[in-house]
């Protein structure tokens, strides 16, 4: 009977301890305005510290506002150079952060400017992104009219290397005669050499009957910079050498050397409420200028619900030097309902 009583004793002294000493033991996050704020703090990420709180859930701080932390549980932190320490926080002084490690006798010290992350989650070893889009007019009547689009572009994204293939098709009749026949691939390969620099290939082919275009063929090599690439924002843009051959159905046939430029944009708005996007390349030859074109596709992309979206693009195809008879610029706005996958 002794020993149950003193188990009973010593069970609920433990239990009152856990249930005082618990709040002490809170991570305490010190902003430069003079503010504490106490909780558990989760991670940071794109420069955002999120700490879970028992008071107001989860909150999140720009990381530009905070002078101090202290923790007793133990942190993975990134630096802006990549360099990856795990450790808990010790005693430092204001802007900075002080981290012991099992690795390291001393203790290593950095202002606070230079975390590039705590906690972040693991990116998947490789990002997938694939999109398809799907546009159909029928109209019938005094006018038999129809018209379809399809485009898909499928993306992988290692740390190293990015792989890129994409398709597009356009067709239409009116009053059962054809309108509009035309189709494009593409393929490109990434490969970073830094962060943000990386080196390209591309391949690109067409076929447009109403251009009097059998097949034009591009195969080029080229360097881009990637000023963005977050799940909100994306920007880069690249220049290179490419190849060019066109095969006409009628008109006289060319190859020419061709320097390329290309430029490639999106970003999600007001907590991904929608997003515009806008991709533009273009060659120009490097013999005669005459012998130039450049496609561009630009429009806004809006989620409905799970992975499937509405967009309205507009599509632009320029050639300096058509086919004989035929028109120099191909315009078509259209409406699309899309799916799209990133992981």
């Amino acid at each position: 009977m002794r020993n149950f009583r003193t188990c009973l004793v010593v069970s609920t002294l433990f239990f009152i301890a856990i249930f005082y000493i618990s709040p002490l033991m809170a991570d305490e996050i010190h902003l430069k305005n003079g503010d504490r704020i106490s909780g558990s703090l989760l991670n940071m990420k794109d420069n955002k510290l999120t700490i879970k709180t028992s008071y107001a859930g989860d909150i999140v701080i720009d990381w530009s506002q905070v002078d101090n932390i202290k923790t007793d549980q133990k942190l993975s932190v990134l630096l802006n150079d990549n360099t990856l320490i795990n450790g808990s926080t010790r005693e430092s002084e204001q802007g900075k952060m002080r981290l012991s490690t099992d690795n390291i006798v001393d203790t290593m010290s950095f202002p606070m400017a230079d975390v590039k992350s705590i906690n972040a989650p693991k990116k998947p070893s490789v990002k997938i992104n694939t999109r398809v889009n799907i546009g159909v007019t029928v109209t019938s009547g005094n006018t038999d009219r129809s018209s379809t689009h399809f485009d898909g572009e499928f993306s992988a994204r290692t740390a190293k290397n990015k792989y890129t293939v994409g398709v597009e098709s356009d067709s239409s009749k009116e009053n059962g005669v054809k309108t509009e026949s035309n189709s494009s691939g593409y393929i490109k390969y990434d490969h970073f050499l830094s962060e943000k620099w990386f080196a390209s290939s591309n391949a690109l082919f067409e076929k447009d009957s109403f251009k009097d275009l059998n097949l034009r063929s591009t195969l080029g090599i080229g360097a881009g910079y990637q000023f963005f690439e977050t799940p909100v924002t994306n920007l880069s843009i690249e220049s290179g050498i490419n190849y060019v051959d066109e095969d006409y159905i009628t008109g006289a046939d060319t190859s020419f050397s061709a320097g390329r430029w290309a430029v490639n944009y999106n970003r999600y708005f007001y907590n991904k409420a929608f997003q515009l996007f806008h991709f533009h390349e273009g060659y120009i030859s490097l013999q005669d200028t005459n012998d130039m074109f450049i496609r561009s596709r630009t429009g806004i992309r809006v989620p409905l619900f799970a992975h499937i979206n509405a967009s309205l693009q507009y599509n632009l195809d320029w050639d300096k030097s058509p086919a004989p008879g035929r028109k120099k610029t191909d315009g078509m706005l259209m409406f699309t309902l899309g799916y799209q996958f990133e992981n």
